[in-house]
C-alpha cells in the first residue's frame, strides 16, 4: 500500500483528511514542521499533502513551503499537494514553484482531493512507462 503523509497544525484537519485517505494510503500525520522531518528521516512516502502555515498563531509563517523545499531534496519522487484556508494568490504561486504538484484550498473536498491524487499517480506512471 501507498503512503501517505498528512502535515496541518490543526487536530481536526489532520483527521478528516486521514479518514478520507485511510482506504488508499498506510497514512502518516503531524502536526508541526519537526514532526514531519522527524517522521521523513524515517519513511520513505509516496504523497505529502502538507498545510503552508503550520503555526496559525504567526500569520507570516510559512513553515509548509519550508517543508515542501526540503522534502523536494531528501524524495523528489513524492507527490505533494499544499494546502491553505487562505485565498492569498500568492500561496499557491510560491507552493507550485517550490515544487508542489497541486495547490489546494481548505476546506477540501473528499472528491476533489481523490481526483488529484489519481492525476498524481497517473501523472507518475506515464512518466514510468516513458522512461522504459
Amino acid at each position: 500500500m501507498r503512503k501517505t503523509l498528512i502535515v496541518d497544525d490543526i487536530p481536526e484537519y489532520v483527521d478528516t483528511m486521514e479518514a478520507y485517505l485511510e482506504d488508499r494510503f498506510d497514512v502518516l500525520t503531524a502536526q508541526s514542521l519537526e514532526e514531519a522531518k522527524s517522521l521523513l528521516k524515517e519513511n520513505q512516502i509516496d504523497l505529502a499533502i502538507i498545510d503552508i502555515r503550520l503555526n496559525e498563531e504567526d500569520p507570516d509563517n510559512k513553515e509548509g513551503l519550508d517543508l515542501l523545499k526540503w522534502l523536494r531534496e531528501r524524495m523528489p519522487e513524492a507527490g505533494v499537494i499544499v494546502m491553505s484556508a487562505y485565498k492569498e494568490f500568492d500561496y499557491a504561486v510560491e507552493a507550485l514553484n517550490a515544487g508542489a504538484d497541486y495547490f489546494m484550498r481548505k476546506p477540501i473536498d473528499p472528491d476533489e482531493l481523490n481526483s488529484v491524487i489519481d492525476k498524481i499517480f497517473s501523472k507518475d506512471s506515464n512518466a514510468k512507462n516513458e522512461s522504459e
